[in-house]
Order: structure tokens, then sequence, then C-alpha cells
């Protein structure tokens, strides 16, 4: 193994170390001033995405600058060095390939269906612009997250299991398996975010040279390169993640990386059919609005769609929300989930608050904390109980299912959602009666109610009710501060 191996390797392990190191840190709920955000806030996919759906940049975003920046000088370095998936893709090839060098030559070679990773770019960047953000679902640092948090936490001891999160662990568990006949296939042909790299890294400062004097045609340069830009030939500098395998496998040192090499001709364009492209520029702005009306529209509450607290309203939000799933690991009691089916098709992988998993802590600030995109906002504690003297912030509202509930409807005494509700006075209070049991004896009970002024929609009454499969007091989205319009009180304030 070279020296520029041995670096290379060196820094794909810290970086991957690191990005499974925060991910389990935030999951654990460790000290907020850890960078949870920091792989996502460098992402100029993300950036670009919601600059072009909700027409801001979240300050935090800028960082994905530098990242451009850092291609413009050394290609697609990031790539190569730093992103995670990127790794294991390169982990799960070197382990599970046992191609032969006549094979692996045959399988390194570019193929023009390789520039699909540009149409799914662009179908990305003009969905966005029509106000529909998905590019999440590829987004390679999303995908991570969402498949080691979806799929191998809950397989772990203390690990949560997350309904819906074998289909994130299966989309990552494919996409390393499909590295055992083509390396890196995600990077090379399907990576929305390798796609916009390699626009920029067309112009990069560094980039990969073949002294032609001393080369021999040997194919071994071809035969360890991890992308897709056949050295041997006219370098394609947007493909080339900059593994830098090439300069160790010449034996005549007839390659190099260095700084304005001499060209033998212009930086290759994208290997793109204007039909095609402008046929999925076309394709996006009709799939958008599909999309969203395929979920019975932005503007329509749903019952069971309960938002983490402090989320944007449902159209912000969508436009905001890049499905990384970082609230998902940071809430203590996994009440937060992906969802499925309840927030229609736009909003597949968007988190929604499932009571009966978890409950939404009174006081808990983490998902705000942790959101790279501000789709959910910041917001103290004070803020969020309302201890700050304005209105508490509102997720929804509980409502009590007399056919279910045990003082309502068996003549059972229960009082577990009274005691566990934490709002100060109690949202839900008791109301005492007696009644005539079977044999006639009185006897005396406490029902439950609910005070809907008082309610924040935490959903522990839920989460703690006895009553098996659908608890008797469950929580909708009703009266939640982010819409005004999804009022259960009339004249009642927002915030």
């Amino acid at each position: 193994m070279s020296w520029t191996t041995r670096i290379r390797v060196l820094y794909q392990a810290f970086f991957l170390l690191l990005f499974v190191w925060l991910l389990d840190r935030l999951a654990a709920g460790d000290p907020r001033a850890f960078p949870f955000t920091a792989f996502h806030h460098a992402d100029p996919l993300t950036a670009a995405g919601t600059a072009l759906a909700a027409g801001t940049i979240p300050g935090a975003l800028v960082w994905s600058a530098a990242l451009i920046a850092l291609t413009l000088v050394l290609g697609r370095a990031f790539c190569g060095w730093i992103c995670p998936l990127g790794t294991l893709q390169q982990l799960a090839s070197f382990l599970f390939s046992g191609r032969s060098r006549r094979e692996s030559l045959n399988v390194n070679r570019y193929r023009r269906w390789y520039a699909l990773k540009y149409y799914i770019l662009a179908a990305l960047l003009v969905g966005a612009l029509a106000g529909t953000l998905q590019t999440g679902l590829l987004d390679p640092l999303s995908l991570a997250a969402r498949g080691l948090a979806s799929g191998l936490w809950p397989v772990l001891p203390g690990g949560r299991p997350a309904p819906g999160g074998w289909i994130a662990a299966l989309l990552l568990l494919g996409i390393l398996v499909a590295s055992r006949w083509i390396p890196r296939l995600f990077c090379r042909a399907f990576c929305p975010l390798g796609a916009f790299l390699g626009v920029f890294a067309r112009f990069a400062v560094f980039r990969i040279h073949r002294g032609n004097e001393a080369c021999t045609s040997c194919t071994l340069c071809a035969f360890a390169c991890q992308g897709a830009d056949e050295p041997l030939g006219n370098h394609r500098a947007g493909e080339c993640m900059v593994c830098l395998n090439c300069l160790p496998a010449c034996p005549e040192q007839a390659m190099g990386y260095g700084a304005l090499p001499p060209l033998a001709a212009p930086p290759r364009q994208p290997d793109l059919s204007r039909r095609t492209l402008v046929g999925t520029v076309l394709t996006a702005l009709a799939v958008a609005p599909l999309l969203r009306a395929a979920g019975g529209g932005r503007a329509a509450a749903r019952p069971r769609l309960v938002r983490p607290p402090g989320a944007l309203a449902e159209a912000d939000f969508l436009e905001r929300c890049v499905k990384c799933s970082l609230c998902q690991q940071a809430c203590p009691t996994g009440a937060i989930q992906a969802a499925i089916a309840e927030a229609g098709v736009e909003g597949f992988w968007t988190p929604v608050v499932v009571p009966r998993r978890g409950w939404c802590e009174f006081a808990c600030t983490r998902c705000g904390e942790v959101c790279p995109t501000a789709a959910i906002t910041r917001m103290t504690a004070a803020r969020k109980t309302g201890y700050d003297g304005k209105p508490p912030v509102r997720i929804g509202t509980a409502f009590v299912d007399r056919g279910r509930c045990l003082p309502w409807a068996m003549g059972t005494p229960c009082i577990v959602c009274e005691e566990m509700c934490p709002t100060d006075p109690k949202a839900i209070w008791l109301e005492t009666v007696e009644e005539a049991g079977r044999d006639g004896a009185a006897r005396r009970l406490q029902r439950p109610r609910v005070d809907a002024s008082r309610c924040v929609g935490c959903g522990i009454c839920e989460n703690k009710c006895p009553v098996g499969e659908e608890a008797a007091i469950r929580v909708s989205s009703v009266g939640e501060t982010r819409n005004p319009l999804n009022r259960l009180l009339a004249g009642s304030a927002s915030s």
C-alpha cells in the first residue's frame, strides 16, 4: 500500500468513525455543544435545494460554500476522502469483490448511463424550485444517517425499533451490495451530491494528469480507479473522486496529481443528452404539484400528522426538511419517527410524533437544536413550555375515547393519564361520579376529561394509557401552534 493510499484510508476511517460517533452520541443524548450537524451543514446539495424551495438559506448552511471552494481547488476530494457513504461502498467493494484484473478493468470503464446522476440532480433541483424538496431522498449524508439510524441502531443493545426503518436500511444495504459488482455504483451513477460537486470539479485547480512520453498504456491505472475517470484516456475531472489510486499503480510513474497540469483538451462536459435533460426538467415540473396533491394538499389538516414542536407550517416545513433523521435520533423517548403514509407522498420519511411509541418531553428542545435546515426551529425550554409568559407551543390536543376508556366504558378505576400530564395546572382533570354497578352497589369513579386550553399534545397520556393496542386517549394535530387554521377553540391564540 502506497503512502498516498495510507493517508487517504486514514482520512476515510476518521470521517466515517466521526460520522457514526456523532450519530451515536446524538442518540445517547450527549451535550448540545457537539457538532451533530457538521456534515449536513457542509452539504451544498442541501443548501441549494433549501435555497430553491424556501427562497432562503439558513445561516449554518453557508459552510457548504467551503466544500464548493474545496472542490474548485482539489476536485471531488469530498467523495474520495470524506463522504461516509462513499467509504462504506469502497469498503464493501474491497471485502466482497472477487474479480480478476481483466474483469475489474472492464467494470471500471466509463458508461454513458453514469450520466443518470446529472438527470437526477436536475430533477431534484427543479422540483425544489417548484416547491417540493426531495433532495434528502438520495443525498448520501441523509441516506447514510437514515439507514444507520433506522436499520443499524435498532438492532444494537438498547436500540429502539423504528416503523418503516427496514426501508431505509434495505436501501443502504442495496447500495453497499451493489459495490460487489461495480465499485461505488451509487457514486458513479446515482449520487446527486456527487453530480453537483462534479460540475465544479471540472474546473479544479489540482487534477490528475498523464505524461504521454512515459506512459506505456499498461491499463494499471484504469484497473485501480475507484471512479469512472478513465485516467488512461481523456481525463474526466467531473468523475474523478481523487482517490489517487492511479498514481502508485503506474509502474512508469507517468500519472501525476498537481496544480494546473497541461490538458490535451478542454474539461470534459457531462455526457448528457439535451433532449433527455429537457424532458427531465419538464417531468420534474409536472410531478412536483402531483406530489403535493397525492397527499391531499399541504393545507389540509391531518389528525394523525403530529409534527415535532417548533416545526414550521406544513408548506414551509416541506420546503426545508431534508429527511436526515437527526431529529429522530435526538428524541430521547423515540417519539419522533419517519412518516410512511401519515404525510402523503411528498412527506415520505419526514419526521412525525408517534405518541404510542414515545412522548414529547415537556421541556425538551433537542429536535430543533439538531435540525440542519431550520425546518424545526430552535427554541428555549421556557418558550416551549410557556414559562416565558407567552402561550406554550402546542403540537396537538388529546381526546378521550369514552368507548375505550376504563372509567368511562368499563366502570374500572384508572387515573394514569391524569397522573402523567406534565402541564401546570394539569390539562387532564378528573370528574368524580358515583354510579351503580352490575350488582346494584354504588361505586365511586374518577373519569378523565381534557382541558383543551391547557393541553399541548405532548402525548405522554396516550403513551402511558394501559389500554392495549389503540389507546383510550389519543393526540390529534388539531390545536397545533404552527397552523392557526387547525384550531379547536374559537379565538384561541397561537404563538
